[in-house]
């Protein structure tokens, strides 16, 4: 088939660039909507991690606490001991001046 040589007329190249002009718009729709499904998947995801560990954080404190008030049932005495020497040492600092 021979190939049409003929120039194109000025409403032929008008009619491109609206053809172009609405083949960049639709692809600029498309990355600002895929940017903006990253953007949404990041940011569950990085919600998601931080629940999880302020649930760990939590869940630590927890057993430390537990731990902590085993220890004072079993022994008492040195607690009450260790708690007294604390509090005279943090008022003998605080008041040193």
């Amino acid at each position: 088939m021979p190939k049409d040589t003929t120039a194109p007329t000025p409403d032929d190249i008008a009619a491109q660039m609206e053809v172009l002009r609405a083949d960049m718009a639709t692809l600029t729709h498309s990355v600002s909507e895929l940017a903006k499904d990253r953007a949404t998947k990041a940011r569950d995801a990085a919600r998601d991690a931080a629940l999880a560990q302020g649930k760990a954080v939590a869940d630590s404190a927890a057993q430390m606490t537990r731990q902590a008030e085993d220890a004072v049932r079993a022994q008492p005495l040195a607690a009450t001991a260790i708690a007294a020497g604390l509090g005279f040492a943090l008022g003998y600092l605080s008041n040193r001046r």
